[in-house]
């Protein structure tokens, strides 16, 4: 690829979580946030060259999105980990985002591995 031209998306707000990854399987990354105040994660999808997107429910504002392909589907799962109570809730994109997995697996005081302290 000569790299000679771009795709420019405007996809969120200034508050918002960027949490890319490849939430429609097809082997690219797609453009995602996840919105605390609401709990909202919004997907635009690659394999539909950008022109629809994924929209689900999924979190509260003290939580700590950490999407990751936890079921194993080749997709990417929007997933929250809650530092006040060490939960993990992982919304199974091989189930459709219609069920979820969660376990309490840490404290309040745990970090995420793939996420920095926060403030």
């Amino acid at each position: 690829t000569s790299y000679t031209s771009g795709i420019y998306v405007s996809w969120g707000l200034s508050t918002d979580v960027p949490v890319p990854g490849d939430y429609d399987g097809d082997g690219k990354v797609d453009p995602a946030i996840f919105r605390p105040s609401t709990g909202l994660w919004a997907i635009l999808k690659s394999s539909t060259s950008y022109s629809s997107g994924i929209f689900v429910s999924w979190g509260l504002s003290t939580d700590v999105p950490v999407p990751a392909d936890f079921d194993g589907d080749g997709k990417t799962d929007p997933a929250i980990f809650r530092p006040s109570t060490g939960l993990w809730a992982i919304l199974k994109s091989s189930a459709s985002y219609g069920s979820g997995i969660f376990q309490t697996w840490g404290l309040s005081t745990d970090v995420p591995i793939n996420q920095r302290p926060q403030p």
